[in-house]
């Protein structure tokens, strides 16, 4: 059974190579033009930034860590666990992402069912509630970033199209959607009258009986008492990766600014967002893409400096450190730690994690 994730995070990481492999040769045939190469561009990136930005993702993988170990918590598997262990299995887990539409991250569970004799189902909502709070941190680091910026971040109007002002709607509906959307999870008569809408909703009826279920696993999980604290944890998530795109942007000889922050908090929001949707292995070249379009609509204007050339060499540096620097961590973990991780009862545990998968594809 372990053969098949097995497969498909070596597929998933194949398949990143391959997209990078194409986006540097576009990058380096296509958009030269009269600049140098990618690789010439890369070369003159300060190489000591490196330090700052390795201190940083390293940051970023604490407080994923503190978000995880506190989540076990919640679901009675923290008691049961070593905090060796909780480590180990939150950086090996790292690798999980490049799975194809991250569907291997569930793998996360076996070893602390395996451990603890939680049963899947149980440490499964824990998992999603990662992603979910991820989603979360980054719409408010958006809406924080939209409301300090002022003037002082104007995203521009291209072609007759106001993006500035579209941006904004999206952003600041989105949070208002979500502070509305906790307001009902909080009320349970409310939550189970807006899940017994769906029955009357064509298309959407037939996630009724899924929803519900889930809504009844994983009420606790999203209780506002711990919703809440982990939001501003994941805020400490993604605030480091908005530094680091600011340190990749003054590596590359841009001068610090105000603006230049801002501009890299809602670029890192929006291209986390993106990447997270597109369920291309951990986002590779989805994320790169958006990174280096939005630097030229966003950053370009004020810096004529930055070429399509510069900003490809940009999102990919960034790309390195913001998704593959605790990817290549956990690979490290997993070799190192193997036997630990896949140790006793781990068999057991798969299926376990098996039968709870057919589940949910039955519902």
């Amino acid at each position: 059974m372990l053969k098949k994730y097995r497969n498909q995070i070596i597929f998933g990481l194949i398949g990143a190579l391959a997209i990078y492999v194409v986006i540097l040769l576009i990058a380096d045939n296509q958009l030269r033009l009269e600049t140098d190469g990618i690789g010439e561009t890369l070369a003159r990136f300060n190489v000591l930034m490196l330090l700052p930005l390795i201190g940083l993702q390293l940051v970023v993988m604490f407080f994923r860590w503190v978000e995880w170990h506190y989540y076990l918590g919640v679901v009675g598997a923290r008691q049961k666990l070593s905090l060796l262990d909780s480590v180990l299995i939150q950086i090996a887990g790292f690798v999980l992402v490049v799975s194809p539409g991250k569907a291997g991250e569930l793998l996360k569970a076996v070893p602390v069912k395996a451990k603890t004799g939680i049963p899947i189902a149980r440490v499964a909502p824990v998992i999603l509630a990662e992603r979910i709070i991820d989603g979360m941190a980054v719409i408010v680091i958006l809406t924080v970033t939209l409301l300090l910026a002022g003037d002082n971040l104007n995203l521009g109007t291209y072609n007759g199209i106001d993006y500035d002002l579209i941006s904004r709607t999206i952003i600041f509906s989105s949070a208002a959607l979500l502070a509305g959307g906790m307001i009902i999870v909080q009320i349970e008569p409310l939550a189970r009258f807006c899940l017994n809408l769906l029955k009357h909703v064509p298309v959407l009826n037939r996630l009724y009986n899924s929803l519900t279920l889930f809504y009844a696993s994983s009420k606790e999980i999203f209780s506002l008492r711990h919703v809440v604290p982990m939001v501003g944890v994941g805020v400490f998530v993604y605030i480091p990766s908005v530094f680091g795109l600011f340190l990749v942007l003054l590596g590359f000889g841009f001068d610090p600014s105000w603006a230049l922050l801002l501009k890299a908090g809602f670029i890192v929001g929006v291209s986390s967002a993106i990447g997270a949707l597109s369920f291309v292995p951990n986002g590779a070249g989805v994320t790169e893409i958006s990174n280096a379009g939005m630097l030229l609509a966003f950053v370009a204007p004020d810096h004529p400096e930055l070429t399509p050339v510069m900003a490809a060499a940009i999102a990919l540096v960034q790309g390195l450190f913001h998704k593959w620097f605790r990817v290549i961590v956990g690979l490290a973990v997993l070799l190192i730690f193997r036997d630990r991780l896949l140790g006793e009862n781990f068999d057991a545990a798969m299926e376990d994690l098996e039968t709870y998968r057919h589940s949910e594809e039955k519902r």
